[in-house]
């Protein structure tokens, strides 16, 4: 197994001022009679999620936040297929006889 080198999340400014700008420009659509939870997601609470990532998340402190835990990355061979790249959590439990979990998500860009 490859070896391990430590990982920081740090998306560039320049991504989160582009991810503002397109919440500002979005048209939303007009919402359907009656259509509930029919279609996806209620139209008002698409405006409220929309609204609250535009002027109420605040990245820089979820990033640092999920800084604090130690993050890593390594590659993994899996035979027939080209090396995985992945990025993973080492935190120890505190409970000595913990059973051990891994927690392992499909994109490499998404946490």
């Amino acid at each position: 197994m490859a070896s391990s080198t430590p990982f920081t999340i740090a998306i560039p400014e320049a991504k989160l001022d582009r991810l503002h700008q397109k919440l500002a420009l979005v048209d939303f659509p007009h919402e359907l009679d009656e259509a509930g939870w029919t279609y996806g997601a209620p139209l008002a609470d698409v405006e409220r999620l929309a609204e609250y990532w535009q002027n109420g998340f605040d990245w820089r402190k979820q990033e640092r936040k999920l800084n604090e835990m130690p993050q890593f990355q390594t590659t993994v061979s899996i035979d027939g297929f080209e090396e995985v790249n992945m990025h993973f959590v080492h935190q120890k439990s505190v409970a000595p006889a913990a059973i051990p979990l891994l927690f392992v998500h499909g994109c490499e860009y998404c946490f």
